[in-house]
């Protein structure tokens, strides 16, 4: 299990208020098999002193093209068995890694390990049990998939079949990935709450209106991409079988 290497991948842009939580959260697991790489995007607000701080990090700070480019760079950094991207304004829970490792030892064949998702919304806290089928995952709203990469572990060949964060993507490319993630891998749920999701009202996911179409312009994207897929092509017909249903029945929904 031991041998199970993880790349902690954290994209940074003027993250100075809450990184050292971030930092610190990987240094103090259980799990000592791990590399934390953070690929920051030219900060001015003294993130970099602090990153100077913390001998053990692998890090780069230069200008980039946004959140998905960075987290594409520090994807290419990576020599771990084991990817998981911690934004720099969220943290792992105690025993995260120890826990995730055995999970993916007891199951070999799995691609993806899932957790429970704790978010902290300004204080209030309340506990997300994410979607597990691709299906589920189709229904982007309201929103059921993994809502953050704290709650969620993958083998790094998993992405390489995915594919790279697309870099014009700046609000919904973790759902983009997951479409293409739960297409493809034997994905396995833990009852585990692994990291912290703190949400404040500044995320980019505050703004629903915008949150939505983003989601809904990736869904569409995926369906048309993968329209041949067993699973897309079931959830296709089944879509158009409830359109039809409804336009013959209206008054019974």
């Amino acid at each position: 299990m031991h041998n199970l290497k993880f790349s902690i991948l954290t994209p940074s842009y003027n993250s100075g208020k809450y990184i050292g939580r971030a930092i610190n959260s990987v240094l103090t697991q259980d799990y000592k098999n791990w590399e934390h790489i953070i690929v920051d995007g030219a900060s001015q607000d003294g993130t970099i002193d602090i990153l100077k701080q913390y001998p053990h990090l692998k890090w780069v700070s230069a200008p980039d093209k946004g959140q998905s480019d960075a987290m594409n760079k520090a994807f290419k950094l990576s020599c771990g068995d084991i990817i998981m991207y911690l934004n720099a304004d969220d943290e792992l829970k105690p025993h995260a890694l120890q826990t995730i490792a055995e999970a993916f030892a007891s199951n070999p064949d799995a691609d993806m390990v899932i957790c429970d998702l704790e978010i902290d919304h300004s204080g209030v806290k309340t506990v997300n049990s994410p979607a597990t089928t691709l299906k589920q995952v189709l229904n982007y709203w309201p929103p059921v998939f993994p809502l953050n990469p704290v709650s969620y572990a993958y083998k790094k060949s998993l992405q390489l079949k995915a594919g790279l964060f697309p870099v014009k993507n700046h609000y919904s490319m973790d759902y983009w990935f997951l479409l293409r993630a739960f297409l493809k891998a034997k994905v396995l749920k833990i009852n585990f709450v692994s990291g912290i999701f703190y949400f404040d009202g500044r995320n980019k996911s505050a703004d629903a209106g915008n949150a939505k179409k983003w989601l809904k312009k990736v869904q569409r994207g995926f369906l048309y991409s993968y329209f041949y897929q067993p699973q897309v092509l079931k959830y296709l017909g089944r879509k158009i079988y409830n359109r039809s249903f409804e336009k013959k029945h209206p008054f019974c929904f």
